[in-house]
């Protein structure tokens, strides 16, 4: 038979039962505790690391684009190169056609001989007339007008040469060729078109040098100087980092609502929501030094991360 429980029995298995939920509840405390400073401290310790080493995605890929405009006007003979094709230096983009320029060049080089000739034949007089001047066989003033008519043709043979070499540069300029290396971008045109001097016929992107611009908050840009080392991940090759140094940052964005600054006076850069206030972003320009030919290009998004001020 078993014992009947003693009320002392169960009073102290109550107390027994209490001390342990007592226990139970001070453990949770301690770990909820320790939870809490533990996510404080991994809070504060990342935000000193974003702190020294400012970091964002507002970040995109750049590099100088230049408009391919002809110096001279005409209608094109001969188109090399398609769109989005990689050329090299001094390779011939395209050419207009050249037979006015040449015709133009050839008839100053007719002028220029028949020129020649009416100097050999003032030439020829002048020396005629200077040895009968002593013996009074002619006057000074025809011998003082066949010396101004000899000087006032010298005179404009100077003038019918540097028609004649900038005729020659204008028929060179019928050939357009790379002024770096690069690809063509922006290509829609085709051979017979007319072009117009000055006005660009498709753009050519310089792929020597690649940058990012990175908008960073106002209150980051203090950890940033000239010389920054960076570090740049493009959207399309997340897993490839690249090496870069910060090259400027900007003095200069255009403010909301202003409306006085010219059109091309300095950059804009949309405000974004951060918390309760909206901080205003600043360009940071970041030079690229090892880009990769096939995966950087222009207009890419980029994320940027400052490793902080370079060392003095």
């Amino acid at each position: 038979m078993h014992q009947a429980a003693t009320p002392s029995n169960q009073e102290s298995v109550a107390t027994s039962a209490k001390i342990d939920i007592e226990q139970h509840k001070f453990v949770r405390k301690i770990t909820s505790l320790i939870i809490v400073a533990g996510a404080v401290l991994i809070t504060l310790y990342v935000c000193g690391i974003i702190e020294r080493h400012p970091r964002t995605d507002a970040a995109t890929a750049r590099a100088n684009v230049v408009g391919i405009a002809p110096r001279v006007a005409g209608q094109i003979l001969k188109l090399n190169v398609q769109d989005n094709q990689a050329v090299k230096k001094d390779d011939v983009l395209f050419e207009i056609d050249p037979e006015d320029y040449r015709l133009v060049l050839e008839k100053a080089k007719a002028d220029l001989a028949a020129l020649d000739r009416q100097i050999a034949q003032a030439h020829s007089t002048l020396q005629r007339l200077e040895p009968l001047l002593p013996k009074s066989f002619t006057t000074a003033e025809n011998v003082d007008e066949a010396r101004t008519k000899l000087t006032t043709l010298q005179a404009q043979r100077e003038g019918v040469v540097a028609t004649i070499n900038l005729d020659e540069l204008h028929l060179s300029y019928c050939k357009v060729i790379a002024p770096f290396s690069g690809r063509v971008i922006n290509l829609n045109i085709s051979a017979g078109a007319h072009v117009t001097t000055g006005v660009p016929v498709f753009s050519l992107l310089d792929t020597s040098k690649w940058y990012v611009i990175a908008n960073f908050r106002e209150a980051e840009v203090r950890h940033m100087a000239p010389g920054s080392e960076a570090i740049v991940y493009l959207s399309s090759a997340p897993n490839q980092r690249f090496r870069g140094k910060v090259q400027g940052i900007g003095w200069a964005v255009k403010p909301e609502g202003e409306i006085d600054l010219p059109p091309s006076g300095v950059p804009y850069v949309k405000r974004e929501l951060n918390w309760v206030r909206v901080a205003q972003r600043f360009p940071v320009r970041i030079e690229v030094e090892n880009p990769d030919q096939d995966l950087f290009r222009m207009g890419a998004s980029a994320v940027a991360i400052i490793k902080g001020p370079p060392a003095r």
